[in-house]
């Protein structure tokens, strides 16, 4: 009898720290997905800086990268493969030549409409 009750306790411990872990992963993964649709607000805010300026995209690239492979859920995959993927053609490029600016900021576009999309999903 007490063996049984040492057992069901057992498992709702295990489940509890399950099901904690499983929130404070969406937690962390939200925080990530705050972090990343920031970088690229602010990444968009200098494509208004003047073309005589060079527009240095490794800071913003590198942490990019660190964020999208910090996401750990399943459902955040695919998102985080493409940030990813842009973070990895952009990382070496230094001083944007002008040829390439419109590209990456259509990029940069399309991944700020897909992590809005993905938080008002999450958020709701």
């Amino acid at each position: 009898m007490i063996a049984d009750i040492k057992i069901i306790d057992s498992i709702i411990q295990f489940f509890s720290r399950f099901f904690r872990s499983k929130k404070e992963k969406k937690r962390e993964d939200l925080s990530l997905l705050h972090g990343i649709h920031n970088l690229l607000k602010e990444l968009e805010s200098t494509w208004t800086l003047p073309t005589t300026k060079t527009r240095d995209l490794v800071d913003y690239t590198n942490l990019l990268l660190e964020k999208s492979k910090s996401l750990r859920r399943r459902e955040n995959r695919k998102i985080s493969r493409e940030v990813r993927d842009f973070a990895q053609r952009n990382c070496y490029a230094g001083a944007l030549p002008l040829s390439e600016s419109e590209r990456i900021q259509k990029e940069t576009q399309d991944l700020l409409i897909k992590i809005t999309d993905k938080l008002e999903i999450v958020t709701k």
